[in-house]
């Protein structure tokens, strides 16, 4: 099976503010009615994914039972997790308590004050291991605001770690000894944390700057090219944006205030909480790096795609839309323009890329929309798009995007058939020969097309890097069906039904794997089952066939 051209397929996963009980029991006599209908309508937005409503249902409810800890909780985090930081502000106080997990209203008020904000410091008896070292950096941060970076610098190099966070202080050390001008001590930890931690774009963006400041451009830069050129065509439009900066003798950045410094010292271990705990915690620390530093523009990237993990549409797309400016514009307006397309705006994100990309006339707004126009099925307008950059790539004397063939390809493969989209899907296949998705696509076409022997060996290849991809394990049922072993081709093809049950082109494989075996009424039942799936035409009218006449009145492949 070929597979589906990945253009931002996300799961959604359900997020944690809509578990819990499914009501709040009546049984609090004080408590007002509207409390309890106000906390239900919360509880209702946070399963809408609502999360700005549910914070002010909760809100709401808090205002009428202001005892309960359990709604103040919500109502804090719910606020945070939206990014009402004027109502989170309001709400983190109440619900600072000893017992809280993470202490992460204490921590909040912490990078709230340190971010001018007028709230009351109010420090928990223990935070956990994790919420400790945030705590410490952002008591370090509070000591250098007050000019003592001296002693925040003394006080960095002593913290207790939590394993795994190694890196992680590194670079909050790095910034506070180059605050306390300890330049030496600075330079060591950045070039540390950079060969330590897998961010390697946002290291390298720390180091280069430093050594930007310090008067070294021509070995700033060269860190720069180094990291886009072990990006390869992934390159971080940061790390490109630095490098051009050198290239054009631009002036230095700065050496970030205080907020701005804490925000980078936090963003990393939020990043490192990512597969360590359910989404939605390490959104609440990215969103406090987002109090400290609204204009972190890495983080609230982060902090949206975290939010479009969680399905939370509306909060993400705004976090998106106030990067307007700098490296990520670009990027976050094209994710935004995804969501959009995902949640039913489909012309309208069209039109907007194609506004975008008339405007800028760059490589990503321009492959931005041919990614949509090929999802909304107008491939031959997406073909073009992405031949034209193949072009100017070769114009220019580099090494085309492997992406780019491979999508035109697979436009042209849908529409004209394998003889006309081999010659594009091979030059993929030569710029990308290791690459999952090419060597199954053009493994799975060689086998349609009766090339079995050697389709099934560019699956295997492929199978072994995804041995869970249902496309994946689906070709190579098939190639093992075309090559005369149905009972082989059964095990693989019903681990593809496993994954993907609700795939029509799988449960037609299946179903004839089945027949070949004489297991005919399963057969019957997958065939049927494909059919209800919604097919196209050709395999409509093939399944139609085989439930009338069976599987050897053929054909093998739908035309």
């Amino acid at each position: 099976m070929r597979a589906l051209i990945v253009i931002l397929a996300m799961a959604l996963p359900a997020a944690a503010c809509a578990g819990g009980p499914r009501f709040l029991p009546p049984d609090d006599d004080e408590a007002p009615p509207s409390a309890y209908g106000a906390f239900l309508s919360a509880r209702y937005a946070a399963q809408m994914r609502d999360i700005e409503a549910s914070a002010a249902y909760y809100d709401a409810a808090l205002d009428q039972a202001p005892g309960l800890d359990l709604i103040a909780d919500r109502a804090f985090s719910s606020a945070l997790l939206a990014g009402d930081f004027a109502r989170a502000d309001r709400l983190a106080p109440g619900t600072v308590r000893d017992g809280a997990p993470g202490g992460v209203a204490s921590l909040y008020l912490m990078s709230a004050a340190l971010a001018g904000s007028r709230v009351p410091a109010l420090p928990q008896e223990s935070y956990g291991p994790f919420g400790e070292m945030i705590a410490a950096m952002l008591e370090d941060w509070r000591l250098a605001a007050r000019g003592r970076a001296s002693a925040a610098a003394a006080a960095a190099g002593s913290h207790d770690l939590m394993m795994g966070a190694a890196g992680h202080l590194l670079v909050h050390q790095a910034l506070i000894l180059e605050a306390a001008g300890e330049y030496d001590r600075a330079e060591a930890a950045y070039r540390a944390a950079d060969q330590t931690l897998s961010m390697r774009n946002f290291t390298t963006v720390l180091l280069g700057a430093f050594l930007e400041r310090r008067g070294r451009r021509s070995e700033a830069g060269r860190i720069y090219e180094r990291q886009l050129a072990r990006s390869g065509q992934d390159g971080d439009p940061e790390v490109a944006a630095a490098l051009e900066r050198v290239r054009a003798g631009g002036r230095a950045p700065r050496f970030p205030a205080a907020p701005q410094a804490a925000a980078r010292a936090v963003h990393g271990p939020a990043q490192l909480l990512m597969s360590h705990a359910p989404v939605e915690v390490p959104v609440l620390y990215m969103r406090m790096a987002q109090r400290l530093d609204p204009d972190f523009d890495r983080n609230t990237l982060a902090v949206a795609d975290a939010l479009r993990a969680l399905g939370i549409d509306d909060a993400a797309r705004t976090a998106y839309a106030s990067v307007r400016e700098g490296p990520f514009a670009e990027r976050a307006a094209a994710s935004a323009a995804w969501i959009d397309f995902d949640t039913g705006a489909r012309q309208e994100a069209v039109d907007r890329a194609r506004a975008m990309a008339g405007r800028t006339r760059t490589p990503a707004a321009r492959e931005l929309l041919a990614n949509l126009l090929q999802a909304s099925r107008e491939c031959e307008a997406a073909e073009a798009l992405y031949l034209s950059l193949v072009e100017e790539a070769e114009a220019a004397g580099d090494e085309p995007d492997w992406r780019h063939f491979y999508l035109a390809g697979s436009c042209r493969l849908s529409r004209a058939g394998w003889s006309e989209a081999e010659p594009l899907m091979m030059r993929a296949l030569e710029l990308a020969p290791d690459e999952a998705s090419v060597l199954n696509d053009v493994g799975y076409s060689l086998i349609v097309e009766g090339q079995v022997e050697e389709g099934l060996a560019m699956v295997e290849r492929a199978v072994a890097q995804e041995p869970d991809n249902a496309a994946l394990l689906d070709s190579m049922g098939w190639g093992l069906f075309r090559a005369g072993e149905p009972e082989a081709a059964v095990d693989w093809l019903e681990r593809a039904s496993e994954r993907a049950p609700d795939n029509p082109v799988i449960n037609w494989h299946l179903g004839d794997a089945y027949a070949a075996t004489g297991r005919v009424l399963e057969a019957g039942f997958q065939w049927r089952r494909a059919l209800e799936l919604g097919p196209d035409a050709d395999l409509a009218a093939l399944l139609a066939r085989r439930l009338e006449l069976g599987l050897e009145a053929g054909p093998v492949e739908a035309s």
